[in-house]
């Protein structure tokens, strides 16, 4: 069996073909699952990962995605972001002495949020916000 890997474009319809119809996907695993079974219906040497699925459902305007995080133990710094892998910007505030403390992170791209403990993320939710069905 030799595998083959569809295009981005096949990829992001069968992502919209299944939450279209799901509504909201629990984790990341279980929609690459689903968008793989989809593809293979076209050829059944398709095969995508969970990280690939992830990336382009970031791109899908009609499809929200949350992260789950867990806390971790002591202040962390973070260059890029848990989720879409983009750049994040620190969030400051000015303490009594006029200087700027790093309170979190905010993503340029996703949008995503994180104070300096919880940004680790554990689990990702896929919604759908389109208003039909594909």
């Amino acid at each position: 069996m030799d595998r083959k890997i569809p295009s981005k474009e096949m990829v992001a319809n069968a992502i919209k073909k299944v939450l279209s119809s799901r509504k909201i996907v629990e984790s990341q695993e279980e929609l690459a699952s689903l968008v793989e079974k989809e593809l293979q219906k076209a050829n059944k040497d398709y095969v995508v990962g969970a990280t690939r699925v992830k990336r382009i459902a970031l791109e899908i305007p009609e499809i929200e995605v949350k992260a789950k995080t867990k806390k971790s133990v002591g202040l962390q710094k973070i260059d890029k972001c848990p989720i879409c892998g983009s750049e994040v910007k620190e969030i400051k505030v000015k303490n009594l002495l006029g200087k700027d403390i790093v309170i979190g992170y905010k993503c340029s791209k996703c949008g995503y949020e994180s104070d300096l403990e919880a940004f680790l993320p554990m689990r990702y939710i896929f919604i759908w916000k389109g208003n039909r069905l594909i």
